[in-house]
């Protein structure tokens, strides 16, 4: 499985080394956001859009634009018609909720592709989707843009798939694991996402929210849609839908926040989540609501596994039964 001229053991500081050197390196190739995307993400800023530019658009990409009709028309967005055509789903759905579906489908189609870690690719594709969904659930119980929440959310891991591409040209690391790169995967993904949208020219506002996605506090200030976003991995992590697997006693009603890892890929430790929920102005009681409220969401999107309905607490025996 390894090269002979590669040692057994990886050093985890000379691999950081090497991933940030080819991170900034002129020949660094990074895994490329469809021009179709990029344009549609300048196009939704300007006022008066009209829905042909939009359609005009899409119809460049006929593959992406096939897979964002597939997501409108999952049950989650999908009405008592189907959405039969670009236009219609334009119209339907609206222009900020259709760039979050073209964005969506672009990271799935062409972003989250490394050859020999579809597995793990599959499992971020999924985790970055649900996030996406969760900070918006969260947000909309605060005052925050839930929106701008939604496409940080969709992008705050695209650095894992940035470097493992950038690794994976190299033969020297083929047929090493994902489990094997993830500690120090875990340690740059954050820097190198946030080198991946400044790359594809995104607002510099979306380049340091990734940059800082397990930052509560950054210089000192407290960035609220930061903690929207911990509190929303933290929720998709009990939900399954983590980097890492999920808690055991995983439960859509708790009242106390379970405990994640200490260490671990993308984890957010216990003190930093409850500084989250304490930034945004929620008690237990209102993270006890978002968690219901996002457990069921990701069920309905098709993301989590559909939980069983808790027993009824067994009614107490009549003097009949007992008998």
């Amino acid at each position: 499985m390894h090269d002979s001229e590669r040692p057994l053991e990886i050093d985890p500081d000379d691999l950081k080394r090497l991933l940030r050197d080819l991170l900034v390196s002129p020949g660094y190739r990074p895994p490329l956001l469809p021009q179709v995307a990029s344009e549609l993400m300048q196009l939704s800023q300007r006022a008066n859009v009209q829905f042909e530019e939009v359609v005009r658009l899409l119809e460049r990409d006929p593959v992406l634009a096939a897979r964002t009709l597939s997501i409108a028309q999952s049950a989650f967005y999908a009405t008592r018609s189907p959405v039969t055509s670009l236009h219609q789903a334009a119209v339907r759905l609206g222009l900020k909720t259709l760039r979050e579906l073209v964005l969506e489908a672009a990271l799935h189609l062409r972003v989250f592709r490394v050859p020999g870690m579809e597995k793990p690719m599959e499992r971020l594709s999924r985790h970055s989707t649900a996030t996406a969904h969760a900070v918006r659930a969260v947000c909309r119980r605060t005052s925050l843009d839930a929106e701008y929440a939604f496409l940080i959310g969709l992008l705050h891991d695209v650095g894992f798939a940035g470097c493992l591409l950038a690794l994976a040209e190299d033969p020297y690391w083929k047929g090493i694991t994902f489990e094997e790169f993830a500690p120090v995967l875990d340690e740059v993904h954050a820097e190198a996402s946030a080198l991946l949208t400044r790359l594809w020219k995104l607002p510099e506002p979306i380049q340091r929210s990734v940059a800082h996605h397990h930052d509560v506090k950054v210089a000192g200030k407290v960035e609220p849609i930061h903690a929207a976003l911990i509190l929303a991995e933290q929720l998709c992590w009990e939900a399954g839908l983590g980097m890492l697997p999920p808690p055991e006693d995983a439960d859509p009603y708790a009242t106390a926040m379970p405990e994640p890892p200490l260490e671990g890929l993308d984890a957010n430790w216990t003190g930093v989540v409850h500084e989250a929920a304490q930034a945004l102005g929620m008690d237990p009681l209102a993270v006890c609501a978002a968690r219901a409220e996002v457990f069921g969401l990701l069920e309905k999107l098709g993301l989590a596994a559909p939980r069983r309905p808790r027993a009824a607490p067994a009614a107490a025996a009549t003097p009949a039964a007992r008998r």
